[in-house]
C-alpha cells in the first residue's frame, strides 16, 4: 500500500508540475493571441500576416530547407565514410570529435566566430589578403545552420547505420548490382525513416534558432527575429508576439503528424552483422578527403575562439597579451554571468534529472498500460516540438511580476521543460530493459517502492542517469531561444549576456565568455566519460569476481 501511495504521489507530481509549467503557461498564449475587445477577433488577428510576417516565415522555411537539405546529404555521407570503408578507426574518431564540436557552443556564438573569421577584416581573410565571401545574409546564414545541424544528423544517422546489416550489400553485388542500386536497396531504403527524422530534427533546430539569424541575419527578416521584436522590441506588442508565437507551432505539428507515421515504417533485422568491406584505394581516398575538408572547415571556424581573445585589438594590434582576461576576471558583472551560468546549469541538471527519471520509473516499471503512461508519453511528444522560444515566451506572459518573475528559478524550469523528451527517453529505454519483477522481489523482502529505486534501479542505470545529466547540462549551458525572454540583469547567463554584449560591439568580451563555456562543457562531459568507464571497469572486476568464484565452487564440487 506504501508502495502504491508513494508511486501514485509521484505520478500527480509529475503532473502537476506539467500542469503549472507547461499546459498553463501554453494556454496563456493562446489566450493572449485572441484578441479581447475586438468586434470580429479573427480579421483582427489576420492583420497579423501582414507582408513582414510572410517575408519572415518564408525566409525561416527556405533558409531551414536548404541547410537542412545540405546537412542531411552531408551526414549521410560522413556516416557512410565511417561505416563503410577502410579510413581507419583512429581517423574517424579524431574527426568525429571535431564535428561534434558545434554542440557544445550556443547557436550566437556560431556566427560571431564566422564574422571574425571570414568577415572583412576576418582572421582568413586578412591571412588570404581578401574577403572569400559576404558572411552577412544568405552565405553566412546557411553557413551557421549547417554548422548547428550537422552534429545532431551525423549522430541520428551513425547511431542507426551501426545497425544495418553490410551481408545485404555484398550479397547484392555478388548477384551483379550496380553499386548505386546496393547501395539504395540496402543502405538508403532500410534508413529512409532515420533520415527523415534527422531531416526534421535539423529543419526544426533552424527553424525556431535566434542566434544565428540575430548575428548573421543584417536586415533579413526571420520569424525568431520577428518573434523577438513582439516582445523586446522599442514598442512591445504581447498581442502579435503570442500571434507569432503560434505561427511558429505549424511546422511542428506538422513535424510530430509526419514523424507518428514514420514509426510504422521501421525495418528490425534479427542479427545485423557488420562484415569487412573489399579495400577500395579511390574510395576510401575519397572519403578521407570528405572527412579532412569538413574537419578543417569546423577548425578554421572555431580557431578564431582561440585566437581574438589574446590579441591586443583585433585587427590594428596584432600582440599577444592577457589583458583581456584580466579584464575579465575583475569585471564583476562577467564573472556574476559565469556563476549563475554555471549554477543555472547544475540546477537544471540535477533536478531535470530526477523529473525525468522518475516520470520514466513509473511509465516504464509495469505491464498495465495506464493513462498516466499516455499523458507522460504525449507530454515528451510536445516538449519535443514546441520551439524554446515559445516555451520562454509563455513563461513570460504566466509569470511576469509573480514569485518567479526575475529569478534563476524560472530559467531552470523552462529549460527542464524545453529538454525533457530526451533524458526521459533514455531513462525509458533503460529501464525497460530491466527485470520487471525485480519490485515484486524487493516487496516480497520488505523493501518499499523507494528502497528498490535506492537499490536496485538506479545502480543498474547508472551509465543512463549520468548521460542525462550531461544531456541537461550542456544544453542549459548552450540554450538561449528559451531564457531570452527570462532573464535580468541579477539572472543573466552566458548566451543572453552574449546578446546584450553584441549589442555594445564587446566582441573580447563575447570570445572569452564563449571560451569558458566551451572549456566547462568539454570539462564536464570528459568527467562523465572518466565516470562512466570506471563503472564499466567495476562492472567487468565485478563479472571476473563472480566467475572465478563459480569455477572455484566448481572445482571444489568436484
Amino acid at each position: 500500500m506504501r508502495a502504491m501511495n508513494a508511486k501514485r504521489l509521484t505520478q500527480w507530481l509529475v503532473l502537476v508540475f506539467f500542469v503549472l509549467f507547461l499546459a498553463l503557461p501554453l494556454l496563456k498564449v493562446f489566450v493572449t493571441a485572441w484578441p479581447q475587445q475586438a468586434e470580429n477577433p479573427l480579421a483582427e488577428m489576420s492583420h497579423v500576416f501582414n507582408r513582414k510576417w510572410q517575408e519572415s516565415f518564408k525566409n525561416s522555411l527556405s533558409y531551414a530547407l536548404i541547410a537542412t537539405s545540405f546537412s542531411t546529404l552531408l551526414g549521410f555521407l560522413l556516416v557512410y565514410g565511417a561505416n563503410f570503408t577502410q579510413i581507419g578507426r583512429r581517423f574517424i574518431r579524431f574527426n568525429t570529435r571535431i564535428l561534434l564540436l558545434p554542440m557544445l557552443l550556443p547557436t550566437i556564438t556560431y556566427g560571431f566566430v564566422l564574422i571574425y573569421a571570414f568577415g572583412k577584416q576576418g582572421l582568413w581573410s586578412k591571412i588570404s589578403g581578401q574577403q572569400w565571401f559576404n558572411i552577412y545574409g544568405t552565405i553566412g546564414i546557411l553557413l551557421g545552420f549547417v554548422i548547428y545541424t550537422l552534429p545532431p544528423i551525423f549522430m541520428l544517422i551513425n547511431n542507426s547505420m551501426k545497425y544495418v546489416d553490410t551481408r545485404l550489400f555484398i550479397v547484392s553485388r555478388l548477384m551483379g548490382d550496380k553499386w548505386y542500386t546496393s547501395l539504395h536497396k540496402t543502405i538508403i531504403s532500410p534508413l529512409y525513416r532515420v533520415l527523415a527524422v534527422a531531416f526534421l530534427q535539423g529543419f526544426f533546430m533552424t527553424f525556431t534558432d535566434f542566434g544565428i539569424p540575430s548575428a548573421l541575419g543584417g536586415q533579413t527578416p526571420f520569424i525568431t527575429t520577428l518573434l523577438y521584436e513582439g516582445f523586446m522590441g522599442t514598442i512591445p506588442d504581447f498581442q502579435f508576439g503570442s500571434m507569432v508565437a503560434l505561427t511558429m507551432l505549424l511546422p511542428s505539428i506538422v513535424s510530430v503528424v509526419i514523424l507518428n507515421y514514420l514509426q510504422k515504417k521501421m525495418v528490425r533485422y534479427d542479427k545485423p552483422q557488420c562484415l569487412v568491406l573489399k579495400k577500395n584505394t579511390f574510395r576510401d581516398n575519397a572519403f578521407r578527403v570528405l572527412f579532412l575538408v569538413t574537419s578543417a572547415f569546423m577548425l578554421l571556424v572555431f580557431l578564431v575562439l582561440f585566437v581574438i581573445p589574446f590579441m591586443g585589438s583585433w585587427p590594428n594590434k596584432l600582440y599577444f597579451t592577457l589583458e583581456h582576461f584580466q579584464k575579465f576576471v575583475q569585471d564583476q558583472f562577467l564573472m556574476k554571468t559565469l556563476k549563475n551560468a554555471l549554477l543555472m546549469s547544475l540546477l537544471t541538471a540535477v533536478f531535470g534529472t530526477l523529473l525525468a527519471y522518475f516520470a520514466a520509473i513509473v511509465t516504464s516499471r509495469g505491464k498495465e498500460h495506464t493513462w498516466f503512461k499516455s499523458a507522460i508519453d504525449s507530454i515528451s511528444a510536445i516538449t519535443n516540438s514546441i520551439p524554446g522560444m515559445v516555451l520562454g515566451v509563455s513563461f513570460l506572459l504566466i509569470f511576469s511580476g509573480g514569485v518567479l518573475h526575475n529569478t534563476l528559478a524560472i530559467l531552470v524550469i523552462v529549460t527542464i521543460v524545453h529538454y525533457f523528451s530526451t533524458p526521459y527517453q533514455m531513462a525509458k529505454e533503460a529501464l525497460q530493459k530491466m527485470n520487471l519483477n525485480w519490485e515484486n522481489s524487493a516487496r516480497l523482502m520488505g523493501d518499499s517502492w523507494l528502497k528498490t529505486i535506492w537499490r536496485i534501479l538506479i545502480p543498474s542505470s547508472r551509465e543512463t542517469i549520468l548521460e542525462m545529466v550531461g544531456y541537461y547540462f550542456s544544453n542549459a549551458m548552450v540554450t538561449i531561444s528559451a531564457v531570452i525572454f527570462l532573464s535580468s540583469s541579477n539572472t543573466m547567463v552566458i548566451t543572453t549576456k552574449l546578446k546584450e554584449l553584441q549589442h555594445f560591439g564587446k566582441f573580447n568580451e563575447i570570445f572569452i565568455l564563449s571560451l569558458f563555456l566551451l572549456i566547462i562543457n568539454l570539462g564536464v562531459q570528459n568527467l562523465i566519460q572518466w565516470i562512466r568507464r570506471s563503472i564499466l571497469n567495476e562492472n567487468e572486476k565485478k563479472s571476473f569476481t563472480r566467475i572465478g568464484y563459480m569455477l572455484r565452487t566448481f572445482r571444489s564440487v568436484r
